[in-house]
């Protein structure tokens, strides 16, 4: 059965509503229409000619409105602006051209495409996708970063983990859950997430993935990260893995994958930036603070489990150092003080995989429970107690390294 045209009052109805609303999003909200009808009903009342009326008045709607545009469910004429914005700068008066829609209709749809997660570089009347993240400020020039506040008792207790490589076949979610069980019992405050929080996918790595493309392994994060009562997982990402989609679509994975488990309905994930990010330990009684770096590195290990975290630090201006870091990529657990800085390396939940152990690589299976006790008259951390929680093998891997029948763990126990 053909679908009935659209009616004039539809058609106008989708051009006030972008002149209300400003932003494609939020219009397409306020008429109960999903994305993809709202653009379509606009981009044809554009093509007819259609303006604003007269008695509607341009506000600003609420901001935090979900939007779904991403390189798997974008429209014809979406995929065709993505795909432009790819290649380098253009001006608004040549995707005008390319999609056939007016000027407000590509600003609404460029402003969603941020919304979203893609990494829109503006630069006077130019756009652009880009396809590297911008490294996030210092800590001493963010003004809203993220805070945690201390017990009464001048302590804070968290938990720590990282590279939980979900999607691979070597993921290993009885070691991640028993994890949350523990921060669970000890009554964290919240936990850190070191990143690489999903495989990702590259040439090399395809054989050891269960599942495949940049949403279906957010959604499988989403729907298989452990949730445990309030406890909510502040979680940075990567420049690889993750980052690898990141690199290829021009999309903040951190950005996206936040936005994934929004619709999942979990609001227990929180992203905390790219790489690096800054969380500002707030003392309970005076307000003193300190600052807690929670990072994802690169470059391989070295022979000594302190020699990569020991050159960061040492890298670091007097002004820049953080009080406390917390560092992923290497898999390793340690921890230790260097140049007056806490420092706790924070394992995996990833068991050793081919590549691992082609480049003789351990895997520090496990994560950790921090506690740290604060000065309140100088907001700085002067006790540095870390439990690490290490998990074994009990038994050989059967099909280790089979490609086509997956792998079989032997039982996990810390």
């Amino acid at each position: 059965m053909a679908t009935p045209p659209l009616t004039n009052e539809q058609l106008q109805a989708a051009v006030d509503a972008l002149h209300k609303f400003k932003y494609q999003h939020e219009a397409a909200q306020a008429l109960g229409l999903n994305s993809n009808t709202y653009r379509t009903r606009l981009s044809q009342a554009v093509h007819k000619g259609f303006v604003p009326s007269a008695e509607v008045e341009s506000v600003r709607a609420p901001t935090g409105v979900d939007i779904k545009i991403s390189p798997t469910n974008a429209t014809s004429i979406e995929t065709k602006i993505i795909n432009r914005l790819k290649k380098g700068n253009t001006t608004v008066e040549e995707l005008k051209t390319l999609a056939d829609l007016g000027e407000s209709a590509i600003r609404g749809i460029i402003e969603d495409l941020k919304h979203t997660g893609f990494i829109i570089h503006e630069m006077g009347n130019m756009f652009s996708i880009e396809k590297s993240m911008p490294f996030p400020s210092h800590h001493t020039e963010t003004s809203n970063i993220i805070e945690l506040v201390s017990r009464p008792d001048n302590t804070f207790l968290v938990g720590a983990t990282g590279d939980q490589h979900l999607g691979s076949k070597y993921y290993r979610d009885d070691v991640l859950n028993d994890l949350y069980d523990r921060f669970e019992k000890e009554k964290v405050q919240c936990v850190y997430n070191t990143g690489n929080w999903i495989e990702g996918e590259a040439r090399f790595n395809k054989p050891d993935i269960l599942v495949h493309g940049m949403e279906a392994q957010c959604r499988f994060l989403a729907k298989n990260y452990p949730k445990r009562g309030n406890i909510k997982t502040y979680a940075v990402s990567g420049d690889d893995h993750e980052g690898w989609y990141g690199q290829r679509e021009g999309v903040d994975i951190g950005k996206f994958a936040e936005r994934i488990m929004r619709e999942e309905g979990r609001d227990d994930w929180i992203n905390l930036g790219f790489m690096e990010s800054f969380v500002r330990l707030v003392n309970y009684n005076t307000g003193k603070y300190s600052i807690l770096s929670v990072v994802h590195p690169g470059g391989g290990s070295s022979y000594a489990l302190s020699y990569a975290i020991q050159k960061i630090i040492e890298s670091l201006d007097g002004g820049e150092k953080p009080a406390v870091g917390f560092y992923g990529h290497y898999h390793k657990l340690w921890a230790g003080n260097i140049r007056g800085v806490w420092c706790l390396q924070t394992g995996t939940c990833k068991s050793q995989d081919p590549f691992m152990r082609k480049k003789k690589l351990e895997a520090h299976v496990g994560g950790a429970i921090v506690e740290m006790e604060q000065d309140p008259k100088t907001g700085a951390i002067i006790a540095f107690k870390p439990n690490m929680i290490r998990y074994f093998n009990k038994g050989y891997y059967q099909d280790r390294w089979s490609q086509s029948q997956g792998v079989t763990h032997g039982e996990m126990t810390p």
